[in-house]
């Protein structure tokens, strides 16, 4: 069952081609990136065209909003067409994965494969130094055969000298042969129940022989994993190990019953020396006594030893099979620990993705920013990329915001000039307008004393002709055309009755062209007003944007107390960010600056905040109610000036209504009698 899964689900991979859906996602990435830049700019255009349309006239307004409409649903469409587009990627790179199996419980099967080849490697390693050291021990216990073969050919040789002293001593002391009967006798019972209890031993080591061949045949048949098998070699050497102890026991004994035997033979042949004519024999027979004594000793020896080194070998076999029970328990543990911290950092790649991501959104400056890269979308390759470290990323913000610092100063700068010279523009124009404004009263009061004298004239006279001294005199204060500095020259003009229809309309068409500009100089100082208006948002705008900067620069500065060195922007070291401090400090508006972030970071002005919060929300909803009205209304200039007008047509209003009150009580007193 499970290698019918593990072939589906490798069968199911390959019909995915992780490779080319990785390059089609890829490019997919890319492709939404762009379509997201295209979306900022297309939404930055819409936004510039709108806040154009809402300074357009209302005349123009009916014009431009064609072009605005259109604009929007071009947007919209391209929208839909991102929008479109990114559904279809998802939906096709999900049909694709839809079907797919989980491939971690299979990428952690094969790891514990892998881990287990690796364990058999080394038990396979182990086992063939097991093999080596068992063939040698083996080559031991050959040798000790050998040892045991000459020593049975020393008893064979002698047991034959045995029986030719025995031949001997029969001829020459039977005399003694009724001494010796007893002994003999019971020497021979002796002999034969140590005969039998060797009988018994060697049947008891074949039948354990036996049993040992046909236990470790089947258990090398029935064994399936390694440990076992190696346990069975150890119990098989600790088996053979045990019979050549057995087998060195033994031969003691055997060579313990050889000495005794040697003893009675040697008081025997001290008891048969008297005879002169055995005394050569004797001696043939006490050489070769003492050759096999020194044979004799010589394999007592060489069975001392070979027992050593049996010991020897048992224990360094058992100190090694500790060892490896050890180190097997220890590299177990290992590969425990190893497959838990795997199953930690399972999500090292997604959280390795997410920091690129939030590097590439605290650090990426703007569209044109070419220091930070995207973020990979393809988190499985997130660890192919050397991505770039902290401290660069850190040094090439804090360079953008340095070159935004200096620009926003050189906008600052431009900006108030500009502002100095629309306020001294303004200035200039309100002069003018008073100028205009007094002159258009003086024309109106000119137009209407001529007026007025014309129809007097006009009643004196039907015939329609006016003397020319009133006219010169109801026109000697006008000033047509003329600079208003220069002196006025108050001399007659003589009129005709020809003059007097054509002097009319160049009065009305100055006055109309006095008042129109009048109203160019009321829109362009309205215009003014909200250049100056919008002026001053901008320089609010920038001292909170060059606040935070200088914020962010104490923060730099407080990061590089921390670091104390940084990689400059060519990755040389030793370079710190300390070098542009001296320069910041010559200019005298981050003292400005540095003295409203202090000011800021008061903890007065948080206490008195925090006292000021208290006492508002001590306040009953009435008060706090008009407290909130209050601020609402103090806080922007045109609900103030709103507020103004109302009080004052509200006082106006009141006083009127008084006014007429009293005004109608004082004219009609007999209205408060009752009838």
């Amino acid at each position: 069952m499970a290698e019918n899964n593990f072939s589906a689900a490798l069968s199911a991979w390959k019909d995915i081609n992780l490779t080319e859906l990785q390059k089609a996602l890829d490019a997919q990435g890319v492709e939404l990136v762009e379509n997201q830049k295209e979306s900022v700019v297309g939404r930055k255009a819409l936004a510039d065209k709108t806040r154009e349309f809402k300074r357009l006239p209302d005349e123009e307004k009916l014009v431009e909003i064609k072009v605005l409409l259109k604009a929007y649903q071009t947007e919209i469409d391209n929208l839909t067409k991102r929008t479109k587009s990114a559904e279809t990627a998802f939906l096709n790179a999900y049909k694709i994965l839809a079907e797919a199996p989980d491939p971690y419980p299979l990428l952690d099967a094969a790891v514990d494969q892998m881990v287990k080849v690796g364990e058999t490697k080394e038990l396979e390693e182990e086992i063939q130094r097991l093999k080596n050291d068992n063939a040698e021990l083996r080559r031991k216990v050959a040798e000790s055969a050998s040892l045991e073969t000459a020593r049975k050919r020393a008893e064979d040789k002698l047991e034959a000298l045995q029986s030719k002293m025995e031949d001997a001593i029969r001829e020459k002391v039977a005399q003694k042969e009724i001494e010796l009967n007893a002994t003999y006798d019971e020497r021979i019972l002796n002999y034969e129940e140590r005969e039998r209890d060797l009988q018994r031993q060697v049947t008891l080591v074949k039948d354990q022989l036996r049993d040992l061949r046909s236990s470790n045949e089947s258990n090398q048949a029935k064994l399936l994993n390694q440990t076992q098998r190696q346990d069975t070699e150890v119990i098989s050497k600790l088996a053979e190990m045990d019979m050549i102890i057995s087998d060195l026991e033994r031969a003691n004994s055997r060579v313990a019953a050889v000495e005794r035997r040697n003893e009675l033979l040697r008081a025997e042949i001290e008891a048969v020396r008297t005879g002169q004519e055995t005394e050569e024999k004797t001696q043939q027979l006490e050489s070769k006594v003492a050759e096999l004594e020194a044979e004799v000793a010589g394999l007592v020896r060489a069975l001392e030893s070979q027992k050593a080194a049996s010991e020897d070998a048992q224990a360094s076999s058992k100190r090694r099979l500790a060892e490896l029970s050890k180190e097997l328990a220890q590299r177990s543990g290992e590969v425990e620990n190893l497959k838990n911290k795997m199953k930690q950092y399972v999500d090292y790649d997604e959280i390795k993705r997410e920091l690129e991501i939030m590097k590439y959104v605290e650090f990426a400056g703007g569209e044109e920013d070419q220091d930070v890269q995207l973020p990979d979308p393809n988190a499985s390759k997130a660890n192919q990329q050397q991505a770039k470290s902290l401290e660069t990323l850190l040094a090439a913000k804090n360079r953008k915001m340095l070159e935004e610092l200096t620009r926003f100063r050189v906008l600052h700068a431009e900006l108030e000039e500009s502002y100095r010279t629309t306020t001294g523009e303004l200035a200039t124009c309100r002069a003018e307008l008073e100028k205009q404004k007094i002159l258009t009263e003086r024309l109106e009061n000119d137009i209407m004393h001529v007026d007025r004298h014309m129809g007097q004239a006009n009643g004196e006279r039907p015939s329609g002709r006016s003397t020319p001294s009133a006219s010169a005199d109801g026109l000697s204060g006008l000033n047509l055309g003329s600079n208003p500095d220069r002196p006025v020259r108050y001399t007659p003009i003589p009129f005709s009755s020809a003059a007097d229809s054509s002097i009319l309309p160049i009065v009305t068409s100055q006055r109309d062209r006095f008042r129109q500009r009048n109203a160019e100089l009321e829109e362009e100082l309205r215009k003014q007003f909200e250049t100056i208006s919008e002026l001053r948002t901008d320089i609010k705008t920038l001292q909170s944007d060059n606040l935070k900067l200088y914020e962010k620069i104490r923060y730099m500065q407080s990061y590089q107390g921390e670091s104390s060195i940084l990689p400059g922007p060519t990755g040389a070291p030793g370079t710190s960010y300390s070098r542009a401090e001296p320069t910041l400090a010559r200019n005298d508006g981050l003292h400005k600056y540095k003295s409203l972030y202090e000011q800021n970071m008061n903890p007065f002005e948080a206490f008195r905040g925090r006292e000021a919060a208290r006492a508002v929300q001590a306040l009953n909803p009435l008060e706090r109610g008009v407290l909130t009205l209050t601020q609402a209304i103090l806080g922007n200039r045109r609900t103030r000036l709103f507020f103004i007008v109302y009080a004052m047509a509200l006082h106006g209003l009141v006083l009127f209504t008084s006014y007429e009150c009293t005004s109608v009580g004082s004219s009609n007193p007999t209205a408060r009698v009752p009838h």
